[in-house]
This record gives C-alpha cells, sequence and structure tokens, in this order.
C-alpha cells in the first residue's frame, strides 16, 4: 500500500500549511463574496500604474495583443501566399482581417497597398502606405514608402486629369 501512504502524507502536509495559506493576504479576498461592498480594491504601491481599462468585450489590451497576435501573422502570412499567386483580392481580405486583429501592426498595411497598387486601385494604396508611415519604421524604409506615395499621387492626379479630358463634350 505505497500510494496510499502516499496519499496519507500529502493530505498531512496540506493539513500542516492550510493555516499559513489561508492567512495570505489573497486568500481573504478569495473568500469573501462579490457583494461585499465593504471590501476595497487593494492599494497600489507607489510607482505602479493602473491596469488599463477593459475594452467593451472584457478583454484587456495585453490579452487581445497575446490572442491576436498569432492569427494575425498568419492572415499576413496566408496574403503573402495569395499575393505569390496573383489573388490580391484574396490576399486583400486576408491583410484587412490582420489589422482588424491587431490594428498596430504595421506589416499588413505596407502589403495591403502593395496589392491595391497591383490592382491599379492608387486611392486605396495611398491610404494604406500612409497608414504603415504611421508606425515607427526604419528611415530607409519610411523613404522608400514615402516615394511611393509621392509617385502614386502624381499617378492619381494624371488619372484624374486624364478622367476630366474624357467627360468634356
Amino acid at each position: 500500500m505505497k500510494l496510499s501512504g502516499t496519499v496519507f502524507a500529502a493530505v498531512g502536509v496540506a493539513a500542516l500549511l492550510w493555516p499559513a495559506w489561508a492567512g495570505r493576504p489573497g486568500a481573504a479576498r478569495a473568500q469573501s463574496s462579490p457583494q461585499d461592498s465593504s471590501s476595497k480594491p487593494p492599494a497600489q504601491s507607489k510607482g505602479t500604474q493602473p491596469a488599463p481599462p477593459p475594452a467593451p468585450d472584457g478583454s484587456d489590451p495585453i490579452s487581445r495583443r497575446i490572442n491576436n497576435s498569432a492569427p494575425a501573422q498568419h492572415d499576413v502570412e496566408v496574403g503573402l501566399y495569395y499575393m505569390k499567386k496573383e489573388k490580391y483580392d484574396a490576399a486583400i481580405d486576408r491583410f484587412k482581417e490582420a489589422t482588424r486583429l491587431m490594428p498596430d501592426y504595421g506589416l499588413p498595411y505596407k502589403l495591403m497597398g502593395e496589392a491595391y497598387e497591383k490592382k491599379k486601385f492608387l486611392p486605396e494604396a495611398r491610404q494604406a502606405y500612409q497608414k504603415y508611415l504611421t508606425f515607427l519604421v526604419s528611415s530607409k524604409e519610411a523613404e522608400e514608402i514615402q516615394k511611393r506615395v509621392t509617385r502614386l499621387d502624381a499617378e492619381i492626379q494624371d488619372q484624374e486629369k486624364r478622367r476630366a479630358a474624357a467627360t468634356k463634350p
């Protein structure tokens, strides 16, 4: 009966440690009911910041980032696959989903701009590139994207001139 002796020893240790564990400050809060209005939230120590408020769905920003980072990265990878297959609409959908999951993830905006550019949707490409520039990017990359935006501005103006000339009687 070696197993029963082990169980007996574990129960004995738990019984010895129970008073020490029950006396911990967190243990008393866990036992109090949520209806108890006399309990106050724990005081923050000096130098700590309060936790950010929860989102409407009840999640906090850190949890959302942890829970959404892998799916967002997966959407980017699948979008890149679609870009290689020249399926730009599917790629754009994946990049949009990645930005919905993680609005502060810049790479999908850049890739979305490239996909829009391939489809000749120049205003949308310009908008995606400009959103990408709002994120911390290296100065070399920011310069390259800014050149693209400038080129797109010129192409958009050229398109508008051609449309205006074509609609004149």
